[in-house]
């Protein structure tokens, strides 16, 4: 034995086996903390990633709820219904557009806070999916809105359910708001699930209440320990990680709880550590299985074999800290062997699948999903660069028209087309240097330029490009655009040009443009009518209003036996305002009832005030729609009249015809009641209206008056002749006594006298006047 021993193939077998223990036990104690740390790193990045993954995906679900909602506030048939208070109508309006996104939860406050609307689906049970009318249907909003939206939490609280809610404000007008208009997606198990699916985490959301139990409501799992369930109310509740799980939780917002309750709502994510490194301990035993089998037959080579093991394990450990800082197109290299490869592979895939998903997330912040165009963040990037070099740039905002009745006839699918198509042919023009997608059918082109007009004319082109005919299944649409256009002016800002660009856009949409520059004027118009709304109000309180009159001849008589009262504005600082400029805001502001009453009050004094003189001369009203929908219109008039002891004779009520067509059952009631105390009724400006003979047939007046578009050139017209002629043969048939405005000359008033008109006014008889000057007039006049 000792020959053995003492022999020096002995010894040099001895010092290898020695030499290859001791490597082999070094090798394994590198690739054991090798192994430790590659698995922090692992659940750092699955957690960064998860994060990363939730944010997304909720702030995702908040811009599509606030981008749908702003596009749901600029339907026009949805304002139409919501103005009409025709709740039937607007509820089906409603719903319409919370089935585009599959929304849960539609709801619509009016201007006062009231819940005039209120949509939810059942998300479980037998009548899963049915839409029904909200609880809160007719109540009061439980938190005061503003035009600010990103004060109100998203969070909403209804049925045992929490909603992701967002609103957008419903604007008459430049910017008067109405009332507002949101939707939501419920925060549950659909929304946990998918965040699971995405991050291999079991995810869901818990209610944390002051001094109660906490309350789960969502869960993407079915299986939830005690042990689970107590490390996450601690790690919510204290912040208190837990050995056996990797934990991570936000909070999301507090939710209002049976009225003045509130509970904090928490999304949060856990797996548990054995599941997480569940592939990092099957390579920990494949590595440790490896070594094993090695080991007899690396006694023969050991200092090859300890080379080869040690200095890949070195490769790897440092390619592993190399990755864990975030770099991930190296290819991960660490020795020849088919094991070393193959984990090679393995790292290079995982890294691989981190920078793809890392990617999407990235892709999906700055560009739009339906063109893969960018979107605002997006042009943020790009223009950033810009501005601080303060270069000449032009933000083009551009229109598509007519999309809404594009996604109504033909679907939403042929819509995505049309969107996808007009992507593709601003991106086929070299000279832009920016194209995203604000949202449904508006898109924002980013211009650096030096020559404003070679820029016009490049946009001009872009135009009739975009507007190209476009088939789709052998049916042709003919798209049609509108342009904004800013240039910057130093200082100013992204938000400033975007903002200059939707100004200009909407400009051209109201006059029916279709290029549109912006400038101050635009604004300063926007400006004025704004002030025009504040300023109404008081001008009715403070009597800033002027009654003008203008007299109506008696044909017949050749004297003028009736005036109309016209209204007009004395403002103190912008003087004389016509009617066309401030009667459209008193109907939109609800105004309308006010004014009229204060007309109806003045035109009363003032027959009162001729009376005295020894003038007796009745007197013309104009109502509108807005007055016979109220339903103490008709006692207001009644009783004034009673109240002044005038006559009844002595008011004429004149009606166009778009206000019977409103509604003209109502109408008629309210003007029969009229009719039946002897009050004068006036079908005012005839023939521009949209009223049937038929109806004109039911309608409870005694005078029908010719617009003046029919009168003013009756002289030079033949078919203002026929109209007018065969207009007075079909009121005489009718029992109608006849009224032509816009007498402008001698020839019209004998024209008119000859075939039987019993009335006439115009500028050749006299423009309106105050009433002193028409009392001058009338002292003077040969009509008096």
């Amino acid at each position: 034995m000792l020959k053995f021993f003492s022999s020096i193939q002995t010894r040099i077998f001895a010092f290898f086996m020695l030499l290859l223990i001791a490597v082999q036990a070094i090798s394994f104690a590198l690739t054991y903390f090798a192994n430790k740390r590659l698995e922090q790193q692992q659940l750092e990045s699955q957690l960064s990633i998860a994060e990363l993954v939730f944010k997304s995906e909720y702030d995702n679900r908040n811009y599509y709820l606030t981008a749908f909602a702003e596009t749901a506030a600029k339907d026009f048939g949805l304002k139409e219904v919501f103005i009409d208070d025709d709740r039937r109508s607007f509820l089906v309006a409603l719903n319409n557009h919370r089935k585009r996104i599959n929304a849960d939860l539609a709801i619509a406050v009016d201007k006062q806070g009231n819940i005039i609307g209120q949509l939810l689906t059942t998300p479980d049970g037998a009548n899963k999916g049915k839409v029904k009318v909200g609880p809160e249907q007719g109540k009061q909003f439980r938190t005061p809105l503003a035009t600010e939206f990103e004060v109100i939490s998203p969070l909403y609280s209804l049925d045992n359910y929490i909603y992701q809610l967002r609103f957008s404000p419903l604007t008459s007008g430049a910017s008067n708001i109405i009332g507002w208009v949101g939707f939501g997606f419920i925060i549950g198990d659909e929304l946990a699930q998918s965040i699971s699916n995405q991050t291999g985490l079991n995810t869901g959301f818990i209610l944390a209440k002051e001094q109660q139990k906490n309350q789960l409501i969502s869960l993407s799992s079915n299986t939830y320990s005690i042990d689970a369930n107590q490390a996450i109310d601690n790690f919510i509740q204290h912040n208190h990680l837990h050995d056996d799980y990797i934990l991570w939780q936000s909070a999301l917002g507090k939710v209002e709880l049976n009225g003045a309750n509130q509970a904090q709502l928490h999304a949060f994510m856990f797996l548990s550590r054995n599941d997480a490194l569940q592939s990092s301990q099957e390579y920990w035993f494949q590595q440790l299985l490896l070594l094993l089998i090695i080991l007899p037959i690396s006694l023969f080579v050991a200092f090859i074999i300890a080379r080869g093991v040690t200095k890949p394990l070195t490769l790897l450990i440092k390619q592993a800290k190399y990755i864990a800082k975030g770099n991930y197109n190296s290819k991960v290299e660490v020795g020849n062997s088919a094991e070393m490869r193959e984990l090679a592979e393995e790292f290079t895939v995982m890294q691989q699948a981190i920078l793809s998903r890392e990617n999407k997330i990235a892709f999906q912040a700055y560009h739009d999903p339906l063109t893969n165009l960018g979107n605002k963040n997006e042009l943020t990037r790009i223009t950033s660069a810009w501005f601080e070099a303060k270069s000449p740039i032009a933000i083009c905002q551009i229109n598509i028209r007519r999309m809404t009745e594009i996604n109504g006839t033909l679907g939403h699918v042929v819509g995505d087309l049309v969107i996808k198509e007009v992507g593709l042919r601003l991106a086929s023009f070299n000279e832009i240097d920016s194209i995203c997608r604000l949202n449904g059918d508006e898109f924002v082109v980013a211009i650096e330029h030096s020559d404003q007009k070679k820029l016009i004319q490049s946009i001009n082109h872009i135009q009739k490009s975009i507007e190209a005919e476009y088939c789709y299944q052998d049916i042709s649409l003919h798209l049609q655009t509108t342009i904004g256009v800013s240039f910057v002016h130093y200082p100013s800002d992204l938000e400033t040009l975007l903002r200059q660009a939707d100004t200009a856009l909407q400009h051209a949409k109201k006059n029916r443009l279709h290029l549109q520059i912006y400038h101050q004027q635009i604004d300063v118009n926007t400006l004025d009518r704004l002030q025009l709304v504040n300023d109404l109000k008081p001008a009715i309180e403070h009597d800033e209003l002027v009654l003008f009159y203008q007299p109506k001849l008696n044909l017949k008589l050749n004297k003028v036996t009736h005036v109309e009262a016209l209204v007009r504005w004395q403002h103190p600082v912008r003087g004389m305002i016509p009617p066309d400029s401030f009667i459209p805001i008193a109907e939109k502001m609800g105004q309308m009832n006010a004014l009229t009453r204060w007309v109806i009050d003045q035109a009363l004094s003032q027959y009162l005030q001729w009376k005295e003189q020894g003038i007796e001369l009745s007197i013309a009203v104009n109502i509108s729609a807005e007055n016979l929908k109220d339903d103490q219109f008709c006692h207001y008039v009644l009783q004034a009249i009673k109240d002044k002891q005038v006559p009844i004779d002595a008011l004429t009520l004149e009606i166009t015809e778009d206000a019977v067509v409103a509604d003209p059952e109502y109408a008629i009631k309210q003007l029969t009641e009229l009719r039946q105390q002897g009050l004068t009724l006036s079908i005012d400006d005839y023939g521009t209206g949209y009223s049937s003979l038929a109806q004109l047939k039911q309608l409870p007046v005694q005078e029908l008056k010719i617009d003046k578009s029919f009168v003013q050139n009756l002289m030079v017209n033949e078919d203002d002749q026929i109209i007018v002629s065969s207009t007075l043969q079909l009121a005489h048939n009718l029992g109608l006594k006849v009224v032509a405005e816009g007498i402008e000359d001698e020839g019209s008033l004998k024209w008119l006298t000859q075939r039987g008109c019993e009335m006439g006014q115009g500028f050749y008889l006299s423009r309106p006047i105050e009433a002193k000057a028409l009392t001058t007039w009338l002292s003077q006049s040969a009509y008096s």
